[in-house]
């Protein structure tokens, strides 16, 4: 696993609803993006687990039973524990008073119901990582060809990692750092050129922890490409879990 995705699992997020359906649709989202999740019905059950650990982040649905997320904010807020404690808060779509309520008592995010994975992803990459990334990426095993040779599939040579704008390449004998390569991905059935460039690169003998390979870069793709591996991305995040209402492709 890169350590980037390490340090994402080592972190510890709450996730606060009453609703059964979307707190399992949030938790596994949250889980998919490679973060450890604990969930919580209410804002009590929240604070009396807030109270054995602080998480790197709660998120919770404005309108919880009892004491509603603005509510629990103000009581994060007087404890010096949790007083700097981030908060991302979720509203029915459309419902623009709640979004400023949440925004002025100080939420990181409110973010519209349904969840889309996209908009979560983002909101929370800016509430906690110091380096935020904008597109969701998702392990995978992909066939690759670089510069019109295929990768050894014996030698598990592969795309592990993708995003729509680049991928971590597993192989034995990377390139170095920014050069210029001719790729072609198989996505799902479909073959996928693009030009890309060398982000950094990783061999056997950089240490014990860095899978050999390369991050790289799209340079230039065809749009609707890209939009193909936007979607397959989205189908892959939200398979057997999209709540009604959700965007499928």
């Amino acid at each position: 696993m890169p350590v980037q995705e390490n340090q994402r699992a080592a972190r510890y997020l709450l996730l606060v609803d009453n609703k059964t359906n979307d707190l399992f649709y949030g938790s596994m989202l949250l889980q998919r993006f490679g973060y450890r999740v604990c969930t919580a019905n209410t804002a009590v059950q929240a604070l009396d687990m807030v109270s054995v650990a602080v998480p790197s982040l709660v998120l919770a649905d404005l309108y919880l039973p009892g004491m509603n997320a603005v509510d629990l904010m103000g009581l994060f807020r007087q404890d010096p524990r949790t007083s700097s404690l981030p908060v991302i808060t979720f509203a029915p779509a459309g419902d623009e008073a709640a979004e400023k309520r949440c925004l002025a008592s100080g939420a990181a995010a409110c973010l519209a119901k349904p969840l889309q994975p996209e908009d979560l992803y983002r909101s929370v990459q800016a509430a906690i990582e110091s380096t935020p990334r904008s597109s969701i990426r998702i392990a995978t095993r992909l066939a690759v060809s670089v510069n019109n040779v295929l990768l050894g599939p014996v030698e598990c040579e592969c795309g592990s990692v993708l995003s729509e704008y680049g991928m971590y390449v597993r192989m034995l004998r990377p390139y170095a750092r920014n050069e210029q390569l001719a790729i072609e991905l198989d996505v799902d059935g479909r073959r996928i050129p693009a030009e890309a460039t060398v982000l950094y690169s990783h061999r056997y003998d950089d240490g014990p922890f860095k899978e050999p390979g390369m991050g790289i870069k799209f340079l230039r793709m065809a749009p609707e490409d890209r939009e193909f591996i936007r979607d397959f991305i989205h189908n892959e995040i939200t398979r057997d879990i999209a709540p009604e209402g959700a965007r499928v492709s």
